[in-house]
């Protein structure tokens, strides 16, 4: 896909991999949508960088909560009247074995990495139907295809995520296509910044947009093999 002029949606965007996501595509001439949970000072400095290069949008976007995506869905279609890609990126982690973790926090990882995830993406089918076309990658994880002691709930989330995908890719009409990105390690917050510059992770969500990857829709992009 020819990247100039796309409308793009990065949930998650004012930090980590998405903030590097969304900058990459407004370099590469995308109308950005700029989204922020509760940090609006980290998305206004994303959201100021994407003008730099385009036109761009800055919305607060609670993903675990129905009425907020509902609202993003407006005012993106109101703006932009359509909607190319949506990267489905915001996440959370607990790093507990199941013993200690509590409720919330469990309750917390499935309503923001999946159950988040899938409503947004059905809140833009309707578009997405009526395009005929667009792109959907859904950011999981190298813990959602191996075991990892300590992450039960996410790792839970993250084999969902890639489910969800393999078989979304079965249901969307013909030009609407989606994938399955899985970092590894990643230097963010989540990791005390070990591991692959989120840069180079975006990097990799770019070359899935632009479908020069070889992938068919619905496969596992599995960023170690690339970086």
């Amino acid at each position: 896909m020819e990247l100039k002029n796309k409308i793009v949606l990065v949930t998650g965007s004012s930090l980590g991999i998405g903030r590097e996501t969304a900058i990459q595509f407004a370099k590469k001439g995308c109308k950005v949508i700029v989204t922020y949970h509760k940090d609006k000072k980290e998305g206004e400095k994303v959201f100021q960088e994407c003008k730099k290069y385009g036109d761009a949008l800055l919305l607060q976007l609670d993903i675990s909560n129905n009425k907020s995506i509902d609202n993003a869905v407006k005012e993106i279609i109101k703006k932009f009247s359509r909607l190319d890609i949506l990267v489905n990126n915001s996440g959370v982690v607990h790093w507990k074995e199941l013993k200690d973790i509590i409720d919330k926090e469990i309750e917390q990882e499935i309503n923001v990495n999946l159950l988040g995830l899938i409503k947004v993406t059905k809140a833009f089918l309707p578009q997405f139907y009526k395009q005929k076309e667009g792109i959907i990658i859904n950011i999981a994880s190298g813990a959602g295809k191996k075991a990892h002691k300590g992450l039960s709930v996410y790792c839970a989330t993250k084999f969902g995520v890639r489910g969800f995908t393999q078989t979304l890719a079965l249901e969307l009409p013909h030009g609407v296509r989606t994938y399955c990105v899985n970092p590894g390690a990643t230097a963010t917050r989540m990791t005390d910044f070990k591991g692959i510059p989120s840069s180079k992770v975006a990097g990799i969500i770019i070359k899935t947009a632009e479908e020069t990857l070889g992938k068919r829709s619905g496969d596992d992009i599995d960023v170690w093999e690339y970086v």
